[in-house]
């Protein structure tokens, strides 16, 4: 009967939900197969989505991925937004800021280097911790951490010696996004980044429209022509741009796994499907 009650028939009983939901819901749902959003969701999630509707700051949500959406493939993935139109984004170590802003990090997770150094430590972080180094030799592991498990193993004290795992602010990235030797950012050193919004005007340079040729062209559906270090739209010449829409910065909750703005741009308004509600996990 313990088993029946304690473990049997909460299953049953979210399997039944969860099959009620889904048919309920079957166009409004998604499945996470992915840990980049770990630890707030995990791979193999079951996502309820709603319509979207006012977005706001820390909202996870379900979006077109805007660089490969002209593929056939099932390419929706669930983001979270950090960055609403018109805010300067800026990742400086890891630290995320808006607007200059430091924001809270509780819900993330980070790759953490650690160092043990006495058996004591290695079987102290595989029993209290989970964290199992690969490398016996010299008994070392860079593995994802929740922000919260973080803390406490700080406060703890047992495990001394860890580090944070930060690239070089001056080792850039030529995969992320913009794609350009111009910008030296990577994973750790990301921006600043305005994120446009409608009715924002742009100074025309040659660097900032690397930066948002990209959104100018796919989704403007406005082709800014650049002749002796001059900028012509439909023949005129043009000192400014206005953008027509919002766009958004989405990151991972697992910050180092980098599949989200910083790969693939900015998210135009039109790309967000919806927004998460609820979730069931088996």
């Amino acid at each position: 009967m313990k088993f029946y009650y304690g473990w049997f028939l909460p299953f049953v009983l979210a399997f039944i939900i969860s099959s009620l939901l889904y048919v309920a819901f079957r166009d409004n749902v998604c499945i996470v197969r992915s840990g980049g959003m770990m630890p707030t969701i995990v791979k193999g999630e079951i996502l309820l989505v709603k319509n979207a509707g006012k977005i706001q700051k820390n909202d996870i949500l379900l979006i077109d991925n805007p660089i490969r959406r002209d593929n056939k493939k099932d390419i929706h993935t669930v983001k979270r937004c950090v960055g609403l139109p018109g805010d300067t984004v800026e990742i400086k170590a890891k630290k995320l800021f808006i607007n200059g802003e430091l924001q809270r990090t509780d819900f993330c997770q980070f790759d953490r280097k650690f160092c043990f150094f006495s058996i004591n430590e290695l079987k102290t972080a595989a029993r209290r911790y989970n964290i199992f180094p690969v490398n016996n030799t010299d008994m070392t592991q860079t593995v994802a951490v929740p922000e919260s498990l973080f803390k406490k193993i700080r406060k703890e004290n047992i495990i001394k010696n860890f580090s944070d795992n930060v690239l070089p602010d001056d080792l850039a990235d030529r995969s992320l996004y913009p794609f350009s030797r111009l910008y030296n950012w990577n994973r750790d050193f990301y921006g600043p980044l305005v994120v446009p919004k409608k009715g924002l005007t742009l100074k025309l340079s040659i660097k900032s429209l690397i930066l948002y040729r990209f959104l100018i062209e796919k989704f403007e559906g406005v082709k800014i022509v650049v002749q002796d270090n001059k900028f012509y739209i439909d023949g005129k010449p043009v000192l400014t741009y206005t953008f027509k829409h919002d766009y958004y910065f989405v990151l991972n909750d697992y910050r180092d796994d980098v599949s989200d703005s910083r790969t693939f741009g900015l998210v135009q308004r039109d790309l967000v499907l919806g927004k998460y509600f609820y979730s069931v996990i088996f």
